[in-house]
């Protein structure tokens, strides 16, 4: 049986790249293959047929689109090999209660994998700072206690492979071919690397450097990006004020100096 797979995450933590590498994980797709069904919703053809990413379906609110509301009746009309789904900005529970509302991927007789990306606290906090100078907000509301709050969850089974949870950690998938392997083991996926190099199409690009690198993103330099705002004076409130959070991060990750 196929499974299909939830991918959560909090902006910037690479969980956008990370569910696009996922949906092209297939036997003869080495290459970036996706079509754009449309704004939230995405495929690729491979040989058991289509294979659906779709950004944040189970999501509901204003800001959502509209066809959101039919995800499931879509799902069962186009009736995909696997469907790839994210989740973002919401703790585990709350992922894990909303994918339950969905007929299409949780079933009584199959169950999605569940993946959390987990990024270091002090690239992640860079980003997140960085994102906001970018798009000209506040920073308050790209990171703030709440959000934080939101990422220290995601590290709560991070040591304790009992709940049935798959971790991925951002860092060592950018770095690591091998890592990546063991990542389509885990999940039964077939490992071609496909769309390594494939900038998100979400978010805006990178904080850093915008969509320069669209081809390209293995080559940048992700897990180095907290050294361009060591001297930010919200960067370094905020590592003083959550230092529980870094030290949590630092357990996984380990230091960044």
């Amino acid at each position: 049986m196929t499974n299909d797979i939830l991918v959560a995450g909090m902006h910037r933590t690479g969980h956008h790249p990370i569910a696009i590498w996922l949906l092209h994980q297939q036997a003869h797709i080495h290459e970036f293959a996706i079509q754009t069904i449309s704004p939230w919703l995405f495929q690729v053809e491979g040989e058991d047929g289509i294979s659906i990413l779709a950004n944040n379906p189970l999501k509901r609110g204003r800001e959502e689109h509209p066809d959101k509301e039919k995800f499931d009746s879509i799902m069962l009309e186009a009736s995909p090999h696997r469907i790839i789904l994210t989740h973002e900005q919401e703790t585990i529970s709350n992922v894990a209660k909303a994918c339950a509302t969905s007929n299409a991927v949780w079933r009584h007789d199959k169950k999605p994998e569940l993946v959390i990306v987990l990024r270091d606290f002090k690239n992640w906090v860079a980003s997140c700072i960085k994102m906001a100078e970018r798009d000209g907000k506040p920073v308050e509301e790209i990171i703030n206690k709440d959000k934080i709050k939101i990422y220290k969850d995601h590290f709560r089974y991070a040591h304790n492979d009992m709940h049935g949870i798959h971790y991925i950690l951002y860092n060592q998938w950018v770095k690591s071919p091998d890592y990546r392997r063991e990542v389509c083991e885990l999940l039964g996926l077939t490992f071609t690397d496909a769309a390594i190099d494939q900038l998100s199409i979400f978010g805006g690009g990178s904080s850093f450097d915008g969509m320069k690198h669209i081809k390209t993103a293995s080559s940048m330099n992700t897990d180095k990006r907290y050294k361009e705002m060591e001297d930010h004076p919200y960067y370094k409130a905020i590592l003083q004020q959550h230092s529980n959070v870094l030290s949590l991060s630092n357990e996984v990750f380990g230091k960044y100096i």
